[in-house]
């Protein structure tokens, strides 16, 4: 393992604004419906958790990503050309999934929450 000097500093704080940023605009993409943008912010997020994701869970989020990156491109040609301004229920239910399953890795990684046994030292 190699091993680095540590900082006595860290970029949590940073970092969970970040993804909190980041959540809000793939929110308000899904609510204006705007798979492009909604999906792009779903992969900026998948970048910042995939330190910690596991290999399977990092392979899974790959194949989604190449499954939905097609009708993701359908949809803006489509938009750009004028034939369609909405969302179809198989895309918006796919970025969907992927979002929980983003939601539940952040969770799971207890950057939702500090894990800690005793209420008391939550704060230390």
């Amino acid at each position: 393992m190699d091993e680095r000097s540590q900082s006595e500093f860290n970029m949590a704080v940073s970092y969970l604004n970040r993804m909190n940023a980041l959540f809000y605009i793939a929110d308000e993409a899904a609510m204006s419906l705007d798979a492009y943008q909604w999906f792009h912010s779903l992969l900026a997020i998948e970048r910042e958790l995939s330190t910690e994701m596991k290999k399977g869970e990092l392979e899974t989020f790959e194949k989604n990503i190449k499954a939905i990156h097609p009708e993701v491109t359908t949809w803006v040609e489509n938009k750009n050309r004028g034939l369609t301004a909405t969302i179809d229920s198989e895309l918006y239910q796919n970025l969907h999934d992927l979002e929980i399953e983003l939601r539940k890795i952040l969770k799971s990684a207890g950057l939702q929450n500090k894990m800690v046994e005793d209420a008391m030292n939550a704060l230390k």
